[in-house]
């Protein structure tokens, strides 16, 4: 346990009575503790010990506890410490105080027989805490919250019902704080146990004076032979049986056996002398054995089977000589099992979880999917088990990526509900749980947090107070807050909620929720693993596709390129070779014009293949806000030469994000390749399509055949009708164009402009204006036309 100093304990409690955030001096459970206590209005000055008068001080409890409170009392004996054994409401029944200090501190508070010191009412202490945690806690000096108690140490102990589990009771022990000893845990730790296991002799106990108490008001009816019947219809009478027994009063059941026999199971109240109240259970069964015990004791080799599943042994009934009788008659009835009702319900229980536990297993994990798995959990648990049910994940679990830190919350993956409106966070939801609720907690330690009664947990309700008020205005009421874990890892968390009529949650129920939770971990864990390596399967096969088609358009693209630089200087040096032969009959001028011609082909190709390296490589810092309209307006105009004239249908406020001059070379290109098939004219249009900024430049010349749309866009690729170099480019020009329009996350692409010729599209995601360059957009049919000389 870690030990704070009463300095800091001090320090600590100032800052959280005065509203500061207190992040050390004092332990975490502690701290939860005070801030239930807030939430629930108590006051540091004023801890009232209401006094009960309907407390049971000499119930099973009081009983199983006393000869361990004895032994305990004498090995204290001469030490400052007081004995204390309150129930489940926190009220004393046994109060053992051997010394005279010690006494005089409990009787000023008062700490006497039948009074009760809950956490709610109290505020924090040894057994109002450890009674809402439902685990050992040692509180010590000013660790309680009410100022009278500063000057003690309480340790308690919860003490539970070993066939149930629910807690009966509190073991305390209490001394003065200046001689407080971590051990006193451990030691009431230890006799909580003790008195555990005599609960436990107790009940085995009642069952056989239970047992002994219907063989002597039945002195006809045997023990059921139960080896003297199949296995199956064994189990069935023993099944039919408990369910009687848990029903708790007089009852008949039918059972079909095998062979075509049947049985009639008859329930009746049997009550011991000593106060013990259960249920016995007698089988009529037809074409039954053919001999049974008359006595009160089984015969030999016939044990009593009772719901638990443990024999009773026969050494423990009333003795008695065991006489062979006749075969019964139909209407007599053997002794199948005895016991009481509560134990019956637990057996059912245990028989429902088991099948729960087995359904589970069987359908959990079908799927390599983690959202699916998930939901195939929450299916399960609705509602068999809770009312509501829950999955949390962070995203790299989702996304099946390994752990990473800080995490930006957890995803609702998962939502089954058994009602509606329960006002819980909906599937998708994205939660940042806070660090006192429930679920940050169990993620933080890795354990599970049950809470019994939400509504008084203050980390729940501050999480979404209105939410948190509405839930529980709805009726949810208790939570177990389970941490998915695999392999080492958390994964997120599970929620089961119980609401209205539903009984609240308690210590067994954690232990089913953890196994349910494990379970369906290892498949989500899977799932995940799964998602990963098959992501990076496909990113691998991804990657091996481009990079063969990367290796193809090289090897194509050096082809290409080697034939295109090869023909200007082979018809170069041809010249060359033919001037220097025939000096004489050489034209000087006509060998300049060529050669020049050939050598700014070459120029031009190496500026294309450059420029081509470029594209895609360019920062985010190299774009620019740019007003599409105006670029094409003033580049238009810049233009010389062109055999057409260029018409323009221009919208205003069409806006991108681009390297200008790229998008300059792009519209260079379109416009030399419209010019060169045009017949009278090519207009540039831009304007908007949708969330879109759209260019296109349209020819009136032959059209591009349909077959041909995407071969154009290749590298060195021309159609038949431009294949001599005098009047086509360098082969680059549209794939570079087309290059460019990726690199911007567009599109380009050419289509048939009626009646005839080629409209090329260019698409790019628009942008809104910038406030100094926002103008009034101009209605659909305001356009801007206007035209380049021929």
């Amino acid at each position: 346990m870690v030990t704070v100093s009463e300095g800091d304990i001090a320090v600590a409690r100032d800052c959280f009575f005065a509203g500061e955030a207190v992040e050390s001096g004092v332990r975490e459970r502690v701290l939860m503790s005070w801030q239930r206590c807030r939430s629930l209005g108590l006051a540091p000055d004023y801890a009232p010990y209401v006094y009960h008068r309907d407390v049971d001080m000499d119930g099973r409890l009081v009983s199983a506890a006393r000869p361990v409170l004895d032994q305990l009392e004498s090995q204290l004996a001469g030490i400052n410490v007081a004995i204390l054994l309150f129930d489940e409401q926190a009220r004393i029944l046994q109060r053992r105080v051997g010394e005279p200090a010690i006494l005089s501190l409990l009787d000023d508070l008062p700490a006497l027989p039948g009074c009760g010191c809950p956490e709610d009412i109290v505020g924090t202490n040894g057994t109002g805490t450890a009674l809402v945690e439902r685990r050992p806690i040692l509180i010590r000096g000013r660790e309680h919250f009410a100022e009278s108690l500063r000057l003690l140490a309480c340790a308690g102990a919860p003490i539970r019902d070993p066939i149930s589990g629910r807690i009966l009771g509190v073991l305390d022990l209490t001394c003065p704080d200046r001689e407080a000893d971590p051990a006193m845990l451990g030691l009431v730790t230890d006799a909580a146990v003790r008195i555990e296991r005599r609960l436990f002799e107790q009940t085995s106990e009642r069952e056989r004076a239970l047992l002994r108490a219907f063989l002597d008001a039945t002195h006809r009816a045997g023990v059921v032979p139960v080896d003297l019947l199949p296995t199956h219809d064994r189990l069935r009478l023993l099944e039919k049986a408990t369910e009687l027994i848990s029903v708790g009063h007089v009852g008949v059941a039918m059972v079909q056996l095998s062979g075509g026999r049947a049985a009639t199971l008859r329930s009746r109240p049997v009550d011991d002398p000593a106060g013990a109240s259960g249920i016995a259970v007698e089988a009529v069964i037809d074409g039954g054995p053919a001999a049974h015990v008359a006595s009160g004791e089984p015969r030999a080799g016939y044990p009593l089977v009772a719901p638990t599943g443990l024999p009773i042994p026969a050494t423990k009934l009333k003795a008695a000589t065991p006489t062979v009788c006749a075969p019964l008659a139909a209407t007599e009835g053997w002794l199948l099992a005895v016991s009481e009702p509560g134990i019956g319900r637990l057996a059912l229980q245990a028989r429902e979880r088991l099948g729960l536990l087995c359904e589970a297993g069987a359908r959990i994990g079908t799927t390599l999917e983690v959202t699916r798995t998930a939901e195939e959990l929450t299916e399960v648990t609705v509602p068999r088990f809770a009312d509501y049910a829950a999955v949390d994940v962070p995203d790299w679990v989702l996304h099946g990526r390994e752990p990473s830190t800080p995490d930006p919350g957890l995803s609702r993956i998962a939502l089954a509900t058994a009602r509606p409106g329960s006002y819980l966070y909906g599937l998708g939801s994205l939660i940042h749980p806070l660090p006192s609720t429930p679920h940050a907690r169990c993620l933080a330690t890795g354990q599970p947090v049950l809470e019994p009664a939400l509504e008084t947990v203050f980390g729940w309700m501050a999480q979404d107070p209105e939410r948190g008020q509405r839930a529980c205005g709805q009726g949810v009421h208790s939570l177990i807050a389970v941490p998915m874990r695999a392999r080492g890892v958390t994964l997120g968390v599970v929620s089961f909620y119980r609401s209205q009529d539903t009984g609240a949650f308690e210590d067994d129920d954690v232990t089913l929720a953890t196994e349910l939770v494990s379970r369906a971990a290892v498949c989500i864990d899977n799932a995940r693993r799964y998602t990963r390596e098959h992501t990076m399967s496909l990113e691998l096969e991804r990657a091996a596709e481009s990079l063969k088609q990367s290796l193809e358009s090289q090897r194509r693209f050096t082809t290409d390129a080697s034939h295109e630089l090869r023909t200007p200087l082979a018809g170069l040096r041809a010249q060359l070779e033919e001037a220097q032969l025939h000096p004489g009959e050489t034209d000087l001028t006509e060998l300049l014009d060529h050669a020049l011609g050939d050598v700014d082909r070459l120029q031009a190709l190496v500026t294309d293949l450059l420029l081509l390296a470029k594209i895609g490589v360019m920062p985010p810092s190299a774009l620019e806000h740019i007003d599409l309209s105006g670029l094409a307006e003033a580049e238009t105009a810049r233009r010389t030469g062109d055999g057409n004239p260029t018409l323009l249908d221009l919208r205003d406020g069409v806006m991108v994000d681009a390297v200008p001059i790229q998008i300059v070379r792009l519209l260079h290109n379109l416009l030399d390749n419209a010019h060169r098939h045009a017949t009278t004219g090519v207009t540039v249009a831009v304007h908007r399509a949708g969330d879109l900024a759209q260019l296109t430049v349209t020819d009136d010349g032959p059209g591009v055949p349909e077959a041909e749309r995407e071969h154009i866009f290749q590298r060195f690729a021309r159609l038949d009708t431009a294949r001599s170099r005098s009047h086509g480019g360098s082969g680059l020009g549209l794939a570079i164009s087309r290059d460019i329009a990726h690199a911007h996350n567009g599109t380009l692409h050419v289509e048939e402009a009626p009646p005839h010729g080629a409209r090329f599209v260019l698409r790019l995601p628009s942008r809104p204006p910038k406030a100094r360059d926002s103008r009034p957009e101009l209605a659909p049919e305001s356009l801007r036309v206007g035209g380049s000389p021929p």
